[in-house]
């Protein structure tokens, strides 16, 4: 079976760009023919290559509105809004003619936003698929072109299936079976050895990975973790702070509230890491604050690495959390709604036993190597693309 994968970003360090390459290695190896196409020449187009993947590179864009917030924005608006347009029906003439040259007979979408694929798939009358890993409006603030309505046409048009990665997202946007599936994101199980509990010889801290950008919360962490210092005598404990600066403006604002607060000591920003899983493995726990994370591929990874989770009680991350109280009997994370709540689960953390949380963490890795295990991820993808392709001849 030849596919056609779109993807919207080569950065690497994406969530949706690991679970993308997770999916692709497996499809491989079960006779899938990948071919992929990215939106420019960067790190994942290379990786591609490197792997001996087919890959053709061009120029689209998300199908969203222009920014409209700075003045700068507004004047540019009308004529970034005609240059997508071109751009994405060049896009759309270049994939036809690649599908057409190759045989490919589905295309599947690696994100909700991106329409070029759907058109050129509408166009040479082949299955379609949206991998939907994201609500959109609520967590990234994006505006659909033309409009929230043409959107869920295209959603839920003949022909065309959606897959999503949580029920939340599947119910937010209103998609049924048979033509859209949940299937959860793989975590690759060999990432790191299991440890009960954190290595006495490491410095304690906690620990907040992801991209530096409202939508992730780091701001509320840094806020629950000043309260928290306030209530503690300990003065050897850190919050280390992991992830690529998405946007300068709230980076300068979490820094201005870090010298504010005299907490420069205490706060350690760490930029991009290629070491999670290490400092997942000597946290004190793991902080995912997103109000609207889609899936929160961040959360697994700790629980794989043996890392205790503190959790924001919302969308992607109250269903693990509620996946595994189903499965277990009992909580696998700390969950919170409130950055007062958040700081006092810190200070709970912080002041307990090195073996406090041992039984959660136990069962948080047994729920993520049953419900959320690449094998899981690869079969069930492929099984819909089976399905399909026999609903269809």
């Amino acid at each position: 079976m030849k596919v056609l994968y779109i993807v919207p970003s080569t950065n690497t360090s994406y969530g949706s760009t690991k679970s993308f390459l997770t999916l692709l290695d497996g499809l491989s190896r079960k006779g899938i023919e990948p071919h992929i196409v990215t939106p420019d020449r960067d790190d994942l187009y290379g990786v591609l290559q490197s792997r001996g993947y087919n890959v053709l590179s061009l120029r689209y864009r998300l199908s969203t509105y222009p920014d409209f917030a700075t003045l700068r924005d507004k004047i540019l608006f009308l004529p970034r809004l005609v240059a997508r347009r071109i751009i994405e029906r060049s896009a759309v003439r270049s994939i036809v003619d690649y599908c057409q040259r190759n045989d490919i007979q589905l295309i599947h979408t690696n994100v909700g936003l991106l329409t070029c694929g759907y058109t050129a798939a509408r166009r040479l009358h082949l299955p379609h698929i949206f991998h939907i890993r994201e609500y959109a409006d609520i967590d990234f603030g994006y505006r659909h072109y033309p409009s929230r309505r043409v959107f869920y046409n295209r959603l839920n048009a003949p022909g065309n299936y959606t897959i999503c990665i949580t029920r939340g997202i599947q119910e937010y946007h209103r998609l049924q079976p048979p033509a859209s599936r949940v299937i959860y994101n793989g975590i690759q199980t060999d990432l790191s050895p299991f440890t009960p509990h954190p290595s006495p010889l490491t410095s304690r801290y906690l620990l907040f990975a992801g991209r530096i950008e409202p939508s992730k919360g780091a701001m509320q962490v840094i806020e629950a973790f000043d309260a928290c210092c306030q209530q503690i005598t300990a003065s050897d404990v850190q919050l280390k702070i992991a992830g690529d600066i998405e946007n300068a403006a709230y980076y300068n604002q979490l820094q201005t509230y870090v010298a504010e607060h005299h907490l420069q000591n205490r706060v350690q920003f760490l930029g991009n890491r290629t070491d999670l899983a290490q400092l997942m493995q000597s946290a004190l726990a793991t902080i995912v604050a997103s109000a609207f994370e889609g899936f929160g591929r961040c959360l697994p990874e700790a629980m794989l690495a043996g890392c205790l989770t503190i959790g924001r009680n919302t969308t992607g991350t109250k269903e693990q959390y509620d996946n595994g109280l189903s499965r277990c009997g009992q909580e696998i994370g700390l969950r919170y709604e409130t950055t007062s709540q958040l700081a006092n689960l810190m200070q709970q953390v912080i002041e307990a036993p090195a073996d406090a949380f041992d039984s959660m963490k136990e069962c948080a890795r047994a729920t993520v190597l049953q419900l959320y295990s690449t094998q899981t991820y690869v079969d069930s993808v492929y099984d819909f693309y089976q399905e399909i392709l026999k609903s269809r001849s």
